[in-house]
């Protein structure tokens, strides 16, 4: 095959690598490969072990992301949506709204205790990710059981911060306290919030 062949299927290959469908594909593959790295050795992953976990040549990644930040934020929104569908069943369990948020917190400090370092990982990049979901169905919730519906983004975002800095204290010190008490403090501690702001 001479040259100018080698370079026409040089030229197809990339073409065909752009094709939205094919890249959205390669981008997925490269995020979960970043999660079993985050999952098996922690939070500071290079990016070279993860294009190796993927199958591919580090510069193929660069192709899908603009670098580590980039493919750092696409991790944390595919780890948040793993919580929100772990937790999504609670979010609308019959109960009055201090049961449901117990229940809430008690499937999230499930869901860390599986899988402590991407909870980490996505805790550490925010939690923007999460609050539009878990405000959804607080607001029908608390509809539901005759509170007032207006529940602030900000609240949310301050709740779910705290829940997930009193899971990470956690993680470093369950000699201290264990994860049923844990979930009742912070589930107590929610619920005062939200019951102030909805009263």
């Amino acid at each position: 095959m001479g040259n100018a062949a080698v370079k026409r299927d040089t030229i197809a290959a990339r073409r065909a690598g752009g094709v939205p469908q094919e890249r959205a594909r390669r981008r997925q593959a490269i995020v979960e490969a970043a999660v079993r790295v985050i999952e098996e050795h922690g939070t500071d992953t290079a990016l070279g072990t993860v294009a190796d976990r993927a199958g591919l040549p580090r510069p193929h990644v660069y192709r899908h992301f603009t670098g580590k930040d980039d493919l750092d934020q696409a991790v944390a929104r595919h780890a948040a949506r793993l919580v929100s569908d772990w937790i999504r069943p609670s979010l609308s369990a019959a109960g009055s709204p201090p049961e449901v948020v117990h229940g809430v917190i008690g499937r999230v400090l499930s869901w860390a205790v599986a899988h402590p370092n991407l909870y980490r990982f996505r805790a550490r990049l925010g939690t923007a990710h999460a609050v539009p979901e878990i405000t959804e169905a607080a607001v029908a919730n608390l509809r539901a059981a005759g509170h007032q519906a207006h529940l602030p983004a900000y609240v949310v975002a301050s709740v779910v911060g705290m829940v997930d800095a009193g899971i990470l204290w956690w993680f470093d010190h369950r000699d201290e306290v264990g994860p049923a008490q844990l979930n009742d403090w912070l589930a107590a501690q929610v619920w005062r919030v939200v019951a102030e702001v909805t009263a």
